[in-house]
């Protein structure tokens, strides 16, 4: 893990966490042109994306988060935004109670203690991709754009490029296993959970939020793949965040 680190220690704290194929300092410049106040943003690299090394595990990826976070004093944090892989961390973070955490945003995540099949199904896939992509060498995978549009796509497959098949087998791991138990009402009164209709993980999660987590906010987005609202929407889908924190507080 890389750590980006912008703004001012002074204003509230926001940490987002990128989904697979995007690093911390793109998903801050995507998100950042659309918030309506100053923050202080921590937006890290994890391993496999931009500045950081391979990707170990999301237990070594969240320790690295952690100790920064410790190192710097910062134990007031606002919000923690995760998508897609970066929930795995993001879900550490959240019921560490080290830190005090006012609210929560995960998009995508397959909320699972074994989510064996799915992991077996991503490694295939992304393997599959990473073997293609390798042979035509193109600017932008087709799958990709027609799930997030040209600009998006042709990042994430930039990002691609860098990943290695030991990084697919660790990020699919990371995203497919969580350690659920119930959530104290607290917890949950903090946490949005977000989805496409058309969302994988959005199968597996809706058996186990209600059993752990029934009082979390949920949005379904209608007609839309996975993370795809946020890639389609950002201006919108960040005016809902802002909104969530503020009638949270």
């Amino acid at each position: 893990m890389f750590i980006n680190e912008y703004g001012s220690r002074e204003d509230p704290t926001i940490i987002l966490l990128a989904p697979m194929m995007v690093s911390g300092a793109e998903l801050y410049q995507l998100m950042v042109p659309h918030l309506t106040r100053s923050y202080h943003i921590i937006a890290p690299d994890q391993g496999g994306h931009g500045k950081a090394g391979p990707y170990l595990g999301a237990d070594e990826e969240a320790g690295t988060l952690k100790a920064f976070l410790r190192e710097t004093g910062c134990f007031d944090i606002a919000l923690v935004y995760g998508a897609s892989l970066g929930v795995a961390v993001g879900y550490r973070l959240f019921l560490d109670e080290t830190f005090h955490i006012h609210h929560a945003w995960f998009d995508g995540v397959a909320l699972s203690k074994n989510a064996a099949f799915a992991e077996w199904f991503m490694k295939r896939l992304f393997r599959k991709r990473k073997k293609k992509l390798s042979q035509t060498s193109a600017e932008v995978s087709p799958s990709l754009e027609k799930m997030y549009g040209t600009a998006m796509a042709r990042m994430m497959t930039r990002n691609f490029e860098r990943i290695t098949v030991e990084d697919i087998d660790r990020i699919c791991h990371a995203c497919c296993h969580y350690d659920l138990h119930p959530l104290p009402e607290s917890l949950q009164k903090k946490l949005h959970l977000d989805f496409g209709e058309r969302d994988f993980d959005w199968k597996i999660s809706k058996k186990n939020i209600p059993v752990y987590m029934p009082d979390a906010e949920l949005v379904l987005r209608p007609g839309y793949a996975h993370c795809g609202y946020m890639a389609a929407e950002t201006e919108t889908y960040v005016q809902q965040i802002e909104a969530f924190m503020a009638a949270k507080s």
